[in-house]
């Protein structure tokens, strides 16, 4: 036998960038060991279900230019899914407006001021030579009008620093996650009004949805691992790593001591930090609660997920799971499912029911409820590292932990706990493939399927 077949190539975490990687290498005939602290497979990918309805941790969906992520999924979901369009929506100065923008909503539904000087904006925008902050790099892109008004309160509100204070790859990054679709250039207001006021260039986008929730997904991956030899080791974490010439040589998991090939860290960086004895990186997540609300029949709203950038509404998105698929609800009942930014040591958090009242109250001011009686019962969930927090200076501390992890030949840092990365599960995937190419060069491929 190789030495690959001997020794497993060990994947800390079970989310969509180790699970997905373990997968790819079990069909090039690798042995993996998925390592979980959790008691359950998905990470920010799972679902979650309550008296027949499903929740996503937010607007979940597989969108790809990539035909090789696209064939992933599809092969992983043989054919229980849907594709569906997108209709995602922004609620701005008290209305609903389609985004990306549409022509119309731009031009004749804007308030005619702030349209005004948008459009001057366009004749007049001053480009910072060397932007480093939030706030640089959007009124770089889009002017100060539609910085003031679309991406100053969001921003202050979902990350709780000021824009003065995020660093600028917080604009290009959350534009393009917001974006989706790279046909669709808006990376600066010339683009913005071209593909707003022309007609047609706003491209149709299709999603690819798991009929069952995108927890179908990884829970289909957990699946295929363990049935073709893998394990997948949930409750538990890697400890107890020793290391000698800089090469991970052994580790305890699950009751068990492992001797890997290699070793993939899709955890934290804190958490990387900690069994690799070194010193704490100065990086920090955002937590996120999300209240997954079960509701009566009622008014129905036909966006998939809106933004709500208003600081004066407690919440930054709300999505509607039977917007993504049916089967998400029981009958004809509705569903949200409304996110809550903040800090693991912030109160909501902690008590996230003592603050059900000002959740219920700010929907009714954006009209997505009428009366608290819609309301059949609320579940909150809370994760502790959702996104990675830009603050100014974060890539010199990267940098920095990054340069502490050369010294190990047999890790790699991957996703978007590990690499520090706001990513889509799409990134997850594409990764997650280029890194499975990587990783079997490097193991000498044992006759398995490539």
């Amino acid at each position: 036998m190789t030495a690959a077949k001997d020794n497993p190539v060990v994947i800390i975490g079970a989310g969509i960038t180790g699970l997905s990687l373990a997968a790819m290498l079990t069909m090039r005939g690798f042995r993996t060991v998925v390592v979980e602290k959790d008691d359950y497979v998905g990470g920010l990918a799972r679902s979650f279900t309550y008296d027949g309805f499903t929740f996503d941790i937010g607007p979940h969906r597989f969108h790809s230019e990539k035909e090789e992520v696209v064939r992933f999924v599809r092969e992983t979901l043989g054919s229980d899914y849907l594709e569906i369009d997108r209709n995602s929506q922004v609620h701005f100065a008290g209305h609903y407006y389609p985004w990306p923008l549409r022509p119309k909503e731009l031009l004749l539904h804007f308030p005619p001021r702030i349209a005004a000087q948008v459009m001057l904006d366009l004749v007049l925008l001053y480009r910072k030579e060397n932007p480093v902050s939030f706030r640089d790099q959007i009124e770089n892109m889009y002017g100060t009008t539609l910085y003031k008004h679309f991406f100053e309160g969001y921003s202050s509100k979902f990350l709780g620093i000021t824009p003065e204070l995020t660093d600028r790859d917080w604009a290009t990054t959350g534009v393009d996650r917001a974006i989706i679709d790279k046909r669709l250039k808006m990376n600066s207001l010339w683009q913005l009004v071209w593909n707003t006021i022309l007609p047609g260039n706003v491209p149709e986008v299709k999603f690819i949805y798991p009929r069952g929730g995108c927890g179908v997904f990884t829970d289909l991956l957990a699946e295929y691992i363990k049935r073709e030899g893998g394990e997948v080791l949930l409750g538990t974490e890697a400890t107890d790593l020793e290391i000698e010439n800089g090469t991970i040589t052994k580790l305890a998991a699950g009751g068990q001591t492992i001797k890997p090939s290699l070793v993939v860290w899709t955890g934290t960086v804190h958490s990387m930090a900690e069994a690799l004895g070194l010193e704490q990186p100065n990086l920090d997540y955002l937590a996120l609660v999300c209240y997954n609300m079960c509701l009566t029949e009622g008014q129905a709203f036909d966006f998939q997920w809106c933004y709500h950038g208003d600081p004066d509404i407690f919440f930054s998105r709300v999505s509607i799971p039977d917007r993504f698929s049916p089967n998400s609800t029981p009958g004809n009942k509705r569903s949200y499912c409304v996110e809550v930014s903040c800090r693991v040591d912030d109160e909501i958090y902690s008590d996230p029911d003592k603050y059900l009242d000002r959740i219920m109250r700010d929907l009714k001011h954006v009209d997505l409820l009428r009366t608290d009686r819609e309301v059949i019962s609320v579940h909150p969930e809370a994760f502790p590292t959702a996104y990675p927090i830009y603050k100014l200076g974060y890539r010199r501390d990267l940098e920095h932990f990054q340069s502490q992890l050369k010294g190990y030949n047999n890790l790699y840092a991957a996703g978007r706990l590990g690499k520090f990365w706001y990513n889509n599960m799409d990134h997850c995937i594409e990764e997650s493939l280029e890194l499975s190419e990587k990783l079997a060069r490097r193991l000498s491929p044992p006759g398995g399927r490539a």
